[in-house]
């Protein structure tokens, strides 16, 4: 059975994830209304905009897709273009202009109307329930415990936040996380290995150049059972507030590159070492959130660059976000700023373990 909006399989109970769209991608040209939430960020010798989410109307309600792969931008006399592929292969081509920004938030993002070309019906392939209050998106997300914890989170109405790395085998120093997901369930060990976990304790990766099934890289992750991840909590977060997700860099022989969100169905709120996350109604807010100024865009062409988004310290694969203000946007300052280093010039907070 196919699931439109986790893009998974599901078999005897078990959950298949799909790693690539080979032979499988979807184009279609039917057009909708709808808005991002994307970045521009900077290395020494490129520059990228990174989707966050894509928001859509399907009637009365507002809802999300998560990115899962990402191609450069294009600028034509319409405005900005590019395509985002979403579950199952689906593309979308996303389309807006100067004057289609919303709001410019505190995360260095900025909320844009945009025009979407894809699917007829984008509902299947929605990844939550989304809001929009005073230009700033807010989305609904889950956290997966045990039932001890869960009555421990509801009691005291906060979360900890955690110290320790995606991968689970370091703990930071100067930043904390509160880990979330999109997804509503985790029933198998497929659904375990899309937040960054094993039964197995380990996940296998490889470069763009090996059309083996032999992993490259292996990576020690966090060893879980599904049997700890029982009873959940979920609520409306500000993705303000949320790290933005690491990617790949996919440069494959003989074709053209693209970008891929890693473990996109994890979201991590950001806080000062430590601190606590609140819960107030229905909502999560972080008493004292921190965000790093980077994105980690580790090259897939090279065993480093795998690693690069589970060892943030060692890597300099590090892009840098812009931070603009109305009524500078994305496609201005690009036009306005071009083949020019916009990294030197900014300096970062990196995460310390």
């Amino acid at each position: 059975m196919k699931d439109l909006r986790f893009n998974r399989i599901i078999r005897k109970g078990q959950s298949v994830y799909l790693n690539d769209f080979a032979g499988i991608r979807k184009f279609d040209d039917f057009k909708h209304e709808g808005f991002i939430k994307c970045k521009l960020v900077h290395h020494d010798r490129y520059s990228i905009v990174v989707p966050d989410q894509i928001y859509f109307k399907a009637g009365s309600e507002l809802f999300w897709i998560q990115p899962l792969f990402f191609s450069g931008i294009l600028i034509t006399c319409y405005g900005l273009e590019f395509y985002v592929d979403i579950s199952h292969g689906v593309c979308l081509r996303i389309r807006f202009k100067k004057e289609d920004a919303i709001s410019w938030l505190e995360d260095g993002s900025i909320l844009y109307k945009c025009q979407i070309k894809g699917s007829k019906i984008l509902y299947p392939y929605r990844t939550g329930k989304a809001k929009i209050e005073d230009g700033v998106p807010f989305i609904k997300l889950f956290h997966h415990t045990t039932q001890d914890a869960k009555k421990n989170i509801d009691d005291c109405s906060e979360f900890w936040s955690s110290s320790w790395n995606i991968q689970g085998n370091k703990k930071s120093t100067n930043i904390s996380y509160l880990y979330l997901t999109s997804l509503s369930k985790i029933s198998n060990i497929g659904d375990l290995e899309q937040i960054a976990m094993s039964s197995q304790g380990k996940l296998g990766f490889r470069i763009d150049s090996n059309f083996t099934s032999i992993p490259d890289l292996i990576l020690t992750v966090y060893r879980e059972s599904t049997n700890n991840r029982t009873h959940t909590l979920s609520y409306w977060v500000n993705t303000v507030h949320l790290a933005i997700q690491p990617c790949h860099r996919h440069m494959p022989p003989d074709n053209f590159g693209y970008h891929a969100i890693v473990s996109p169905f994890v979201h991590r709120i950001g806080v000062d070492f430590g601190t606590t996350v609140s819960i107030v109604k229905d909502s999560l807010l972080p008493k004292k959130p921190k965000l790093l100024g980077y994105a980690v865009v580790g090259g897939a062409t090279t065993i480093d660059g795998l690693s690069a988004p589970y060892d943030e310290e060692n890597t300099d694969e590090k892009l840098k976000i812009e931070y603009m203000k109305q009524p500078v946007e994305i496609i201005r300052f690009w036009v306005e700023n071009a083949n020019s280093n916009q990294v030197d010039n900014k300096i970062i907070e990196e995460v310390e373990f």
